[in-house]
């Protein structure tokens, strides 16, 4: 069975290869907490031109992770820096990054006649890319809100220093719709999972095997048994119906914000020394897609 891409991602992938020939950078925007995993696995290097990567949400990821992925993508040959939008610091770091590579002329290729530099800001549905945007601009130039497929339409955002950026929709792939549970969970994946329930078991299953288990309140105590962990849980929340009876399904949902949110702490769920295939193997088949 095939699944169709939405509308606007089918707009966002045509704006690319539209685009492509005036564009002189491409800044991919990763989350941290999944670098490799939130990425369009190849699509930088299809598209043949020079690039940034920028860990997002880095201020929700383990420090010394994210520092690891920095070394893994430098050993790659790739450029790459761990940005937190709401830090200046940050947001300069990639700013210079973003005007040394965007006037770098690739090897056998010539300068362009015009002194503009332009950058596209290709990712995932609510990866930051808005965030960014803004954070860059020093103003409101995008519309940003923390779901996922917020940003329909397709503008130009000029910035100081003779550069301009390309904000798009966020993109998806067959690779990133076979882990969409996942990438549900870091709250980047369009559509709304109802059963949260299942999504937490998820949540602790993933914690477990990345050695993050002790994050959650209870859930070693428990021996790792997420059905006694989940009551034990609400009753620590007092999240209780009448006669006591532990709402389990609020309890699901408090765990999933409060992980989204960093309310357990900074979490990298991907280790650089290793990619996903056991969270993967967890996933379902997933349906053949058309683009």
């Amino acid at each position: 069975m095939k699944q169709e891409l939405p509308g606007h991602i089918k707009k966002a992938f045509k704006s690319i290869d539209h685009f492509l020939p005036v564009v002189d950078l491409v800044v991919e925007l990763v989350d941290a907490r999944m670098p490799n995993g939130s990425r369009l696995k190849g699509f930088i290097d299809r598209l043949g031109k020079n690039s940034v990567i920028a860990l997002a949400k880095s201020d929700l990821a383990d420090e010394k992770e994210t520092r690891k992925w920095l070394d893994r993508f430098s050993d790659e040959g790739l450029t790459a820096v761990s940005l937190d939008c709401r830090d200046r610091q940050s947001v300069k770091r990639l700013t210079s990054l973003i005007k040394t590579a965007a006037f770098t002329v690739k090897p056998g290729c010539k300068p362009p006649a015009r002194k503009v530099r332009r950058a596209m800001i290709i990712g995932i549905p609510n990866v930051g890319k808005s965030t960014l945007i803004n954070s860059l601009a020093g103003r409101k130039a995008a519309r940003t809100a923390n779901m996922p497929g917020v940003t329909r339409s397709i503008q130009w955002i000029k910035l100081s220093g003779e550069l301009e950026l390309l904000d798009l929709p966020g993109i998806l792939d067959y690779g990133l719709l076979r882990r969409g549970d996942i990438l549900r969970l870091i709250n980047t994946m369009p559509g709304k999972d109802e059963d949260t329930w299942s999504q937490a078991k998820t949540l602790s299953e993933i914690l477990a095997i990345t050695g993050n288990n002790g994050v959650l309140p209870g859930f070693v105590a428990c021996g790792e048994s997420y059905d006694l962990f989940i009551e034990d849980y609400a009753r620590r929340m007092n999240f209780c119906r009448k006669g006591g009876v532990p709402d389990i399904e609020r309890a699901a949902t408090d765990v999933i914000r409060r992980f989204q949110a960093g309310g357990l702490g900074r979490i990298t769920i991907e280790k650089a020394d290793s990619d996903l295939p056991e969270l993967l193997d967890m996933q379902p088949d997933s349906p053949e897609v058309e683009f």
